[in-house]
């Protein structure tokens, strides 16, 4: 400020809220939703599917992401992308509403006819106001490929 006067360096940018916080994504078969209690089960998660040959289409699969610390109404979008090509093969937009940032606000998508072209490494992106807040990889693997190991699961 001069001599009483504004300086066009006195303004202030608009503040950009906060980014949510994903908690989960997840890949599986298919989402039950008990309306009395509102839990969810998710059946049949995976993160690698195994196809005979390419190209191929998965059937159907469900995708649930749950967020947190979300500030008022957010453009959201799911997608799935190719690693290796970097191509977005399928996804879906929409608004998710945080009534606070203490709410945890969840969100169900089912794909069906998903088209792989190759094997490769694949994303879950979730975005929202058009960056991504978070990702999770799986696999598309050939019918004589190895599937990766899963030791998180085995009792010892």
């Amino acid at each position: 400020m001069t001599e009483g006067k504004p300086d066009s360096t006195d303004k202030k940018a608009p503040a950009r809220k906060p980014k949510p916080s994903v908690l989960s994504i997840n890949v599986c078969d298919t989402i039950i939703r008990d309306e009395a209690t509102k839990k969810v089960s998710l059946i049949g998660l995976f993160n690698t599917i195994r196809a005979n040959s390419f190209p191929c289409t998965h059937p159907q699969m469900y995708v649930y992401v749950a967020l947190t610390n979300g500030h008022g109404t957010y453009k959201t979008e799911v997608r799935f992308v190719s690693i290796n090509t970097e191509k977005q093969l399928a996804g879906i937009a929409g608004e998710l509403e945080f009534p606070s940032p203490l709410h945890v606000v969840e969100l169900n998508a089912c794909w069906q006819g998903l088209h792989f072209e190759e094997p490769g490494d694949y994303l879950v992106q979730v975005l929202c106001e058009g960056g991504v807040v978070g990702e999770r990889k799986f696999r598309v693997v050939g019918a004589q490929q190895q599937m990766p190991p899963t030791d998180g699961t085995d009792v010892r």
